[in-house]
């Protein structure tokens, strides 16, 4: 079997919330705009070598609807004792630390994919008696942890009028997020009221203008700060589909397994949105109601308008009132480890949240076709299987998107405010 993707794990022992990963040309990994020209951090170690098994989870809460923090748990073996923090004669003595920096990254075929960039929370490490060697268990979070410790009062230039992006610019400021570290949306139109101030983190701060935009706040595969809009969503969501099956016919990457969720978990079709100081504004689809009974969400803003509240509304309701075939795939799971396609593998490690798929499924009686949006990657790796997994669901923003085989379909999509 051709060798498939390979697992590159290495740790930053340097302080700091800041990864400034060097720039390598032609290396996905290290994209313009997010790295800089430098030599590599002198203080890393590459512990690819010491690891038994690797799982890593960057996930959306369907119910929320709002990203989660990024998770990672690794086991490492330590047949020499380096990973023993009493060792005073190891060379890593002293810097097995909580919240040092750990890098994830997938290699094939000469070009290496970012898998995630965390810190390492803590360090458990179990020293068996016998012949069996001691290992240390690290329990990993992205930058979401950082923004949740960091508590802001007042936002210098948190005024009224500020877009969406701006002000989560203000607000990374105000948490002492690393300017390096952010990829903020340049289409974001909404604009917000002045911030109130008051006690919270950072990370509250930054959901309430994610909920207010409908768009999405998350740490991307390089630990960076991502901000998108609705339009971003949307213009990302309707571009080209990767297309699955269980065949791996011509055209399409063979997937391992497909679960689906025929539920009404997600529906909504009645939707009020309150903006800070403005009248509830709701919007409600009849038809949705008589046929799958009344499932409303309430939700807060500080859209300056109340047109912005019920074009929100609106949008969510359109979304989000029906149980179709959108909301039917659940997951998605495919083979890295096995290099005779090429195309699965690149798609195990490039592929990221809100990139559109068709899945197709053969059953007896014919073929099922699912078109959904990735919204979670999870990787599970160990020395002899890597396997990606992509959780999928309908973001609230959509919309009629021209040219688009997703979203560009006449009574289907609808226009986007």
């Amino acid at each position: 079997m051709p060798a498939g993707a390979v697992f590159k794990c290495t740790i930053d022992f340097s302080n700091g919330a800041s990864f400034d990963p060097a720039l390598i040309l032609d290396n996905p990994a290290t994209p313009l705009d997010a790295s800089v020209l430098a030599d590599a951090a002198s203080d890393t170690l590459d512990v690819s070598q010491f690891v038994l098994s690797a799982q890593i989870r960057r996930a959306y809460n369907r119910t929320a609807d709002s990203f989660t923090a990024g998770t990672a748990t690794v086991r490492l073996v330590d047949q020499t004792g380096l990973f023993n923090p009493a060792n005073a004669s190891g060379s890593l003595f002293g810097k097995i630390l909580p919240m040092r920096k750990i890098i994830f990254d997938g290699v094939f075929d000469g070009t290496t994919y970012a898998l995630g960039a965390m810190y390492i929370q803590s360090w458990k490490y179990t020293s068996p008696t016998g012949f069996d060697p001691a290992y240390v268990d690290l329990t990993c979070v992205d930058g979401f942890q950082l923004l949740n410790l960091a508590g802001i009062t007042t936002v210098s230039g948190g005024s009224a009028g500020q877009t969406t992006a701006e002000r989560i610019t203000s607000l990374l400021d105000a948490g002492d997020w690393p300017g390096g570290m952010r990829d903020i949306s340049t289409t974001a139109t909404t604009t917000v009221q002045a911030d109130a101030g008051g006690s919270r983190s950072t990370l509250s701060a930054c959901q309430v203008v994610e909920a207010t935009e409908l768009g999405a706040f998350f740490i991307n595969q390089q630990g960076y700060a991502k901000f998108l809009s609705r339009n971003d969503i949307i213009t990302l969501s309707g571009g080209a589909q990767t297309t699955f099956s269980d065949t791996g016919a011509a055209g399409t990457v063979k997937y391992q397994r497909v679960s689906f969720d025929l539920s009404d978990f997600g529906l909504v079709n009645q939707c009020t949105v309150t903006r800070t100081g403005g009248t509830a504004q709701t919007d409600s689809d009849a038809s949705s109601i008589s046929t799958f009974f009344t499932h409303s969400r309430n939700r807060s803003s500080i859209a300056q308008t109340d047109a912005d509240a019920l074009s929100q509304a609106q949008m969510i309701i359109a979304s989000r009132k029906e149980v179709g075939n959108d909301l039917r795939m659940e997951s998605l799971t495919i083979d890295a480890k096995d290099g005779s396609d090429s195309a699965r593998v690149e798609a195990a490690l490039d592929l990221d949240v809100f990139s559109p798929v068709k899945v197709i499924q053969t059953l007896e009686g014919g073929t099922v076709t699912s078109n959904t949006i990735i919204t979670g990657v999870g990787y599970d790796i160990t020395p002899n299987s890597f396997f990606t997994t992509f959780t999928t669901a309908q973001p609230f923003a959509s919309g009629f998107l021209l040219d688009s085989s997703v979203d560009g379909l006449l009574d289907e999509d609808s226009l986007a405010y």
